[in-house]
């Protein structure tokens, strides 16, 4: 973690100086704090877990200065005022109250937290606002998560690397957030209830860097069997991961029963039917064991019984059926997704089922079969040049607005910031009414463009488009600590550059640079 000067040691920098720092995009922002105070009558929620955040984030210094009170409200929607030389926030929820205190920070106290880093040059005395702050949410979907994100960025994150990433998501509004840690083990228990050894299960899972392509049905078999050793290890990291985000007002997205089995699953299991997947990228795929086979829903209610004793329960499961080139074979797509979701339906009633809005997904045959109000898409397309309405795609389907900016784990710079102040009001002011009640913050990776994550997480909290230009002003204040002409006009040379990406060609991630390439002899 790096901490970054502020105004007591002013940067006098150029334009152009400040263009070449920034563009080690990787530095800066971080911690924070807050008195435990209920609100008036019974609270609606517990504000000591946001005091706990705000005391890991911040130290307990500053902690000690800000008063947390609970308010109702339909949307999540935060107030943020100064009463007897104290910072009071009050929240509907712990990430509404966690985003007050956000904003407190960026807007009021010239601060900055990000993944990356902070910058917490604060007076001892924390300023309070000069008017009280009132903010809402105008969507219900804070996600955030990738599965590939797991791969890219964490595959070894211990929980204190956790920790750090799930309190800086719910500083930033999140509510949802994806939980695949620990599902290798789920799969090693359900798999050895229908006739495969330890060592088989073993061989089939995928060392931890790959799982997230095996989750979604791409590949298996790849290295060294898995241990016993960190199966058992990484079940224990997920349930404190779940636990965590369940703590902090976030619910945890778990991976849900879909059909993934091994490629001789039909010839162990009489009366099964499977539908061998082909490859991805010289992968051989799993198969897929049909839903609408009554084998489909035995294996199904092992998989949720073994994973609500490993991992807890929770009300969203991620399922991205035939992801990718999936092929469904005879399978009736249609009544195969009603299977999916009746299974989870009977393992968790009312649960959700998410999937990735991302190439054919989700196909029309499911979303015209499923029941829409309990599925939610989330839209890695949302910022790309596409000839789509996703009302009318989707059938009314809740979705979240998306973006991946970043792809394969590069930390190029740039994201189409410039494309999402305009899409996501324009889709939500469609005539008619929309579906759109999320935002989706799912990069590939983590630990880069935090602009990025800020704006779009942001972006809900407002009630249009924002002036670009003055939001990165703002942006610049609080990452440096005050303002700055010299800082300010770097990052508007940014703004209207590398986070000014047109949706046109099909991109949604900066271009990359020749020291990012492949090595090649032929490398432009």
């Amino acid at each position: 973690m790096v901490r970054r000067s502020g105004t007591q040691r002013r940067w006098r920098i150029t334009v152009a100086g400040v263009v070449s720092v920034l563009l080690v995009i990787g530095v800066l922002p971080g911690n924070i704090a807050s008195a435990e105070t209920a609100g008036h009558g019974r609270p609606a929620f517990d504000v000591r877990p946001a005091h706990e955040v705000i005391k890991r984030l911040v130290g307990p210094r500053y902690a000690a200065q800000v008063s947390l009170e609970t308010m109702r409200g339909d949307r999540d929607a935060f107030r943020v005022s100064g009463r007897h030389r104290r910072l009071v926030v009050a929240g509907t929820s712990t990430p509404a109250l966690l985003m007050g205190f956000n904003w407190y920070l960026k807007h009021v106290a010239k601060a900055d937290i990000s993944w990356t880093g902070e910058q917490l040059d604060l007076p001892r005395r924390l300023p309070l606002p000069a008017r009280p702050i009132e903010q809402s949410s105008v969507v219900k979907h804070r996600f955030a998560g990738n599965d590939t994100e797991d791969g890219y960025s964490g595959p070894y994150r211990t929980f204190e690397d956790w920790e750090r990433l799930i309190d800086v998501y719910a500083l930033h509004g999140v509510n949802e957030m994806f939980m695949p840690v620990g599902t290798e083990a789920v799969y090693f228990e359900t798999l050895k209830s229908f006739g495969y050894s330890a060592d088989e299960v073993r061989s089939w899972i995928p060392g931890a860097g790959y799982q997230p392509w095996w989750l979604l049905q791409n590949m298996s078999n790849f290295t060294s069997p898995i241990s016993e050793h960190q199966i058992r290890d990484r079940a224990k990291l997920g349930r404190r991961i779940a636990d965590r985000m369940r703590r902090v007002g976030i619910t945890p997205v778990l991976p849900g029963y879909f059909g993934t089995v091994p490629t001789d699953f039909e010839t162990r299991n009489p009366g099964a039917v499977t539908v061998p997947q082909g490859t991805w990228q010289g992968f051989t795929r799993p198969d897929w064991l049909a839903p609408t086979n009554p084998v489909f829903a035995k294996v199904a209610e092992r998989f949720y019984g073994v994973q609500d004793r490993l991992l807890g329960t929770s009300t969203m499961y991620k399922m991205d059926l035939l992801h990718e080139g999936g092929k469904a074979g005879d399978i009736p797509v249609g009544e195969a997704s009603v299977a999916v979701q009746n299974a989870l339906e009977k393992a968790h009633p009312g649960a959700t089922w998410v999937i990735l809005g991302w190439q054919s997904n989700p196909r029309a045959e499911t979303v015209a079969a499923v029941d829409r109000s309990r599925m939610l898409i989330v839209d890695g397309l949302s910022d790309r040049a596409l000839k789509v309405d996703r009302d009318a795609d989707w059938k009314g389907t809740p979705y979240a607005f998306g973006s991946i900016w970043n792809f394969g784990g590069n930390s190029t710079v740039g994201a189409p910031i410039g494309a999402w102040n305009e899409r996501f009001w324009a889709w939500r002011a469609r005539a008619g009414g929309s579906a759109l009640d999320g935002i989706a913050i799912m990069p590939e990776a983590s630990y880069n463009n935090p602009v990025a994550v800020e704006f779009l997480a942001e972006m809900p909290w407002h009630d249009g488009p924002v002036d670009v230009h003055r939001w990165f002003d703002e942006y610049a204040d609080a990452r440096y600590g005050g303002a700055d002409p010299h800082a300010r006009a770097a990052w508007r040379v940014l703004a209207d550059t590398a986070y000014a990406i047109p949706p046109t060609g099909g991109r949604s991630s900066g271009h990359g640079g020749l020291f990012a390439a492949a090595p090649s002899l032929t490398a432009t």
